[in-house]
């Protein structure tokens, strides 16, 4: 089954000119996701206990829900990368800056990479080992190099104001996730 991409929902507006809107947004395609997963879970669970014909009919319901849930990714994607540019956020590769709301830090490559990369994929999460092969594709660092990064811009999301955290959820690693709770 090919995905396709999920329409709008009634209401969405990409253009809107308010970050609490993006921020609602952002927190219905999460919800969305999560009820999916918990879908996925529980059907995922009971497969192995299905007849042939109840589990035939199960792996195409779990290909709908995955298709579905594809298309919720790149809704929230999109709705990230509007939140982003409401909060003035900005990377400038060049000179490897980053900037919010007026304040700016120059960060190392390994720092602008791995932080471009978090917010290339919002509120994924990546096992160290990941990071190190897809942020950095150098998957010869340490494990602990990765942790030291996250740890930097942990402290430089902190001191620029930026309303996210890079997150570690046991077991499934590392994800930038944008703070729902902001108020501004």
């Amino acid at each position: 089954m090919k995905t396709r991409a999920t329409r709008p929902l009634d209401g969405e507006d990409l253009n809107t000119p308010h970050w609490e809107d993006a921020r609602h947004w952002l927190s219905i395609y999460v919800d969305l996701l999560e009820f999916k997963r918990g879908i996925l879970d529980r059907v995922y669970r009971n497969l192995a206990t299905l007849q042939p014909i109840a589990r035939k009919a199960a792996d195409m319901d779990l290909r709908v829900i995955e298709d579905q849930m594809h298309g919720y990714q790149a809704r929230l994607d999109l709705w990230y990368k509007r939140l982003w540019d409401l909060h003035g956020l900005w990377l400038e590769p060049t000179g490897r800056l980053v900037r919010h709301q007026g304040r700016e830090v120059a960060l190392t490559m390994r720092e602008f990479q791995l932080l471009q990369f978090l917010l290339d994929h919002p509120h994924r999460y990546f096992t160290t080992e990941r990071i190190l092969s897809e942020a950095w594709a150098d998957p010869a660092l340490f494990p602990e190099e990765a942790r030291n990064y996250i740890r930097r811009l942990r402290k430089i999301l902190v001191d620029l104001g930026i309303p996210a955290d890079i997150v570690n959820a046991r077991g499934r690693g590392y994800s930038l996730v944008f703070r729902l709770d902001t108020s501004e």
